[in-house]
């Protein structure tokens, strides 16, 4: 529906809306009042505020969750384009986001027995573990745990993650670029801590990202696991039926 479909009346409710959700998400609330809260702070009936705030959902504003309530749709959505192999820092840019870490741990450890198989080790071999909450323009939109073969990757140790990409520090610090990656995405509910981390509630929906990433002479070099919000990731591709 165009603005220009609106009755004067929910036309104005929106804008007044709009108002109200602009504030809102200036300071960090997602979650928007009740329609019942909204319609009296606005002075219309709920019928005009619900017309209203689903106007406001077709412009990408706002989303509504069945039984939870309308929220700010975050502004900050990345999107993986299909057939390429990105980092992260490399899908913000390209969107025109700012991209930023907040390194919570970079140590070195043996493997599992389980780690040091899918990284293609002998057992007990040492291991990088580096663990990031991922931003764009300042928001935290990704909790990013990866694993890396120490031999091969001491030298990341030396860099700045904060600022410095993965995908990078690996090409120009260890002489290893990353030819594909083997993934599997599924959703589920945040835990407590990737919630605390990720600014959402426990059990709200998150999208994980589990790959294994190969260097160009086809050596395993990163395995990761990658938590994004749900509001913050969509993953396109195009699909094709094979014909006979």
């Amino acid at each position: 529906m165009s603005a220009n479909d609106l009755s004067p009346t929910v036309g104005l409710a929106a804008d007044q809306a709009r108002d109200l959700i602009l504030s809102s998400a200036s300071k960090g609330d997602r979650r928007l009042p009740g329609e019942r809260a909204l319609a009296a702070s606005i002075g219309v009936s709920r019928t005009t505020i619900r017309a209203a705030l689903r106007h406001l959902a077709s412009e990408g504003l706002i989303e509504g969750h069945p039984q939870r309530g309308w929220f700010v749709r975050s502004q900050t959505q990345l999107s993986d384009r299909p057939g390429h192999l990105e980092s992260f820092s490399e899908i913000a840019l390209a969107r025109g986001f700012t991209p930023s870490s907040v390194v919570l741990g970079n140590t070195v450890r043996r493997a599992t027995l389980d780690e040091a198989e899918q990284l293609g080790l002998p057992p007990a071999s040492h291991v990088i573990e580096l663990e990031r909450v991922r931003q764009v323009n300042d928001t935290a939109v990704c909790l990013d745990r990866s694993l890396l073969p120490e031999q091969l990757c001491e030298a990341v140790l030396e860099a700045d993650l904060t600022s410095e990409g993965l995908f990078d520090a690996l090409e120009r610090r260890c002489g290893l670029t990353l030819h594909r990656s083997s993934c599997v995405i599924h959703a589920r509910g945040a835990d407590r801590r990737e919630g605390r981390l990720l600014g959402l509630s426990a059990g709200e929906p998150v999208l994980e990202m589990s790959s294994i990433s190969y260097s160009t002479l086809g050596v395993v070099v990163l395995v990761s696991d990658l938590v994004y919000r749900a509001d913050s990731y969509r993953f396109q591709a195009d699909i094709y039926r094979r014909t006979p």
